[in-house]
């Protein structure tokens, strides 16, 4: 069954149910939940897939979940009552199966009751107004409940805070009334990774002399509300110029053009140093360009050229190249041009640029978000506020982990009359690899807080990276096609996933232990970015030897179906199956 986030107005004895969407509180009128407070928007509920996460916006005079005082994105675990105080507004919240739900409807927040737990007394009841009057002579853990609600209880010293509003809120004709599910859809900045929504999104001005902004200084463009719009509907910034950037209300980066009208698929690539995720991930975008429109039917396009320039740079380069040296993509570093400062929990921060591609499907609009990460960034000891580079792993629809078989002992051991360059290579670490998967675990388990004892039900792909070298170490029969005939194959991946995973088991065990531990939806994929062994060459500025495509061979094989698996997952509509 399908997990559900419900809210419980305390004040209000209003029950909603999320059903998946986006649920906000504050003060203004397009909220689900609206409190007396400063804030027009003081916080949102975001379920997504498995998880469920509460956001504060802006500076919060209070706010706390369970008697904690929080700064900080809090994950609602299942089958665990969540009770919460924001300003003006007492809430109880609960994510699970409708089957398992409380009974709400037991529930009577006219009736308060007391306990001292120094005394192990109970005293009332009271109504919520009287509180204030009774908390300067209790100690200051007394707690507070109503009637029904059973083994819960807020601390007392939460509660005096929102009772002040009891008689001045808001009557129910002047609340929104809006579908159970709420009224406000969820975005997710690209660059910062943060929610807002549609509402909140900056216009950028446009007129020369409106320089200088907030956050990126004196040299950005000023970011702005927009009040007034021109006929076509456009933002006029403060000098009557028609506005047709936008950027996110956090991080004031630029969003891609029609952001808020698509749905967004954060798909996060992992993999070591040297793996060649760089060289996969041009491939796959490369190969998609084409792939999709003949096999869906549908376009694969740039969302922003501006912003995945660096991207399509390097596609120029590998794949019209007429030399090793000019079709070598430079190792991924984290100061180089596929990063960027980003304003990020009060500091600049080295962030991985997105590269995002638009697909659409009739009336659908999606988005595509790729990041191309220096390994480092997976590395123990990378994971902090000043390179979070990592961090879009706990917000992604799927991962995809390039597993590279020239740096891991059981293959070199199988490959020893192998000529590629690559398996000479002594810079590789034994078992770096499971470490990263290890590291990977231990990142999504602390950002989602996820128990040991749980997995994560998000698409994860296991890609057996560099086929060339070692696909005749399957056997002579081929894989079966992914594709056919405009039909996604699941039941094909499937079959060739069991043969893959058997495969790896036998030589690297720990890579199907690992990545088994984090998600209960693992598949595993072989595939090629180049389609032939790598060869070596003199580098003409520093005379070293380097290791980059034979020119002219560059043909990738198999490199799209990991991200078309995963896509059928996360959203079935959009690329059909032969199953359905």
């Amino acid at each position: 069954m399908n997990k559900q986030l419900y809210i419980y107005d305390c004040l209000a004895a209003k029950l909603r149910a999320s059903d998946g969407v986006f649920m906000t509180i504050g003060a203004g009128e397009k909220n689900t939940f609206r409190v007396r407070m400063d804030a027009e928007n003081g916080g949102s509920f975001a379920q997504r897939d498995s998880v469920c996460r509460f956001f504060p916006h802006g500076r919060i005079g209070q706010y706390s979940l369970n008697g904690v005082q929080l700064k900080a994105d809090v994950v609602i675990r299942p089958d665990t009552m969540y009770l919460f105080v924001l300003e003006g507004g007492c809430f109880i919240c609960w994510y699970g199966n409708d089957a398992s739900r409380p009974d709400f409807s037991v529930y009577d927040p006219g009736i308060w009751y007391l306990y001292n737990p120094s005394r192990e007394e109970w005293y009332g009841p009271y109504a919520l107004t009287d509180l204030p009057l009774v908390a300067p002579e209790l100690p200051d853990d007394v707690l507070a409940s109503f009637q029904g609600l059973d083994h819960c209880a807020f601390y007392l010293r939460d509660i005096i805070s929102v009772a002040q509003f009891v008689g001045t809120t808001m009557p129910d004709e002047q609340l929104p009334e809006p579908a159970l599910g709420g009224a406000v859809e969820s975005l997710r900045c690209p660059n910062c990774w943060e929610f807002f929504t549609p509402d909140e999104i900056l216009s950028i001005a446009s007129h020369p002399e409106l320089m200088g902004d907030s956050i990126l200084g004196e040299d950005a463009m000023l970011r702005f509300r927009p009040e007034y719009c021109n006929a076509n509907g456009l933002p006029l910034d403060e000098m009557g110029v028609p506005c047709n950037e936008y950027a996110c209300p956090h991080c004031h980066s630029k969003l891609p053009p029609f952001f808020s009208q698509t749905q967004q698929h954060i798909i996060s690539l992992v993999g070591v140093p040297a793996a060649g995720k760089s060289y996969y991930l041009t491939a796959m975008v490369h190969e998609l360009e084409s792939q999709f429109p003949r096999e869906f039917g549908m376009p694969f396009r740039d969302a922003d050229p501006e912003t995945n320039e660096p991207l399509n740079e390097m596609r120029m380069r590998l794949f019209t190249a007429r030399t090793p040296q000019e079709a070598y993509i430079a190792k991924t570093h984290m100061q180089g041009r596929r990063y960027h400062k980003v304003w990020r929990q009060g500091v600049f921060a080295n962030m991985p640029r997105p590269f995002i591609y638009n697909l659409n499907k009739g009336a659908e609009a999606h988005s595509i978000v790729l990041y191309d990460n220096a390994g480092e960034d997976f590395q123990p000891g990378h994971d902090n506020v000043l390179t979070p580079g990592s961090h879009h792993l706990s917000v992604a629809s799927a991962i995809l982990f390039l597993f590279d078989p020239t740096a891991n002992p059981g293959f070199r051991q199988l490959l020893q009359e192998s000529t590629d360059p690559q398996l000479r290579n002594a810079l590789y670490r034994p078992g770096r690899q499971a470490m990263l998967l290890a590291e990977s675990e231990m990142r999504l388990r602390t950002r989602l807080n996820l128990p040991p004892s749980e997995k994560l039900d998000i698409p994860m792909a296991i890609i057996i990276g560099k086929s060339d070298v070692w696909r005749h170490l399957l056997g002579p029969e081929a894989l079966l096609p992914a594709t056919r005939n405009g039909m996604f194959m699941a039941e094909h991946v499937n079959i060739n996933s069991e043969r893959l995973r058997q495969f790896i088991f036998n030589i690297a065990p720990h890579i199907c232990t690992n990545a088994e531990a984090i998600s209960s939806n693992v598949r595993y994929f072989a595939a090629s970015a180049l389609g032939e062994p790598p060869v070596e060459f003199q580098d003409e500025k520093s005379g070293s030897t380097l290791i980059g495509p034979a020119s002219g061979q560059v043909h990738p094989v198999r490199v799209t179906e990991p991200l078309l698996w995963a896509l059928h997952n996360v959203t079935p509509s959009l690329i059909p199956s032969s199953q359905v």
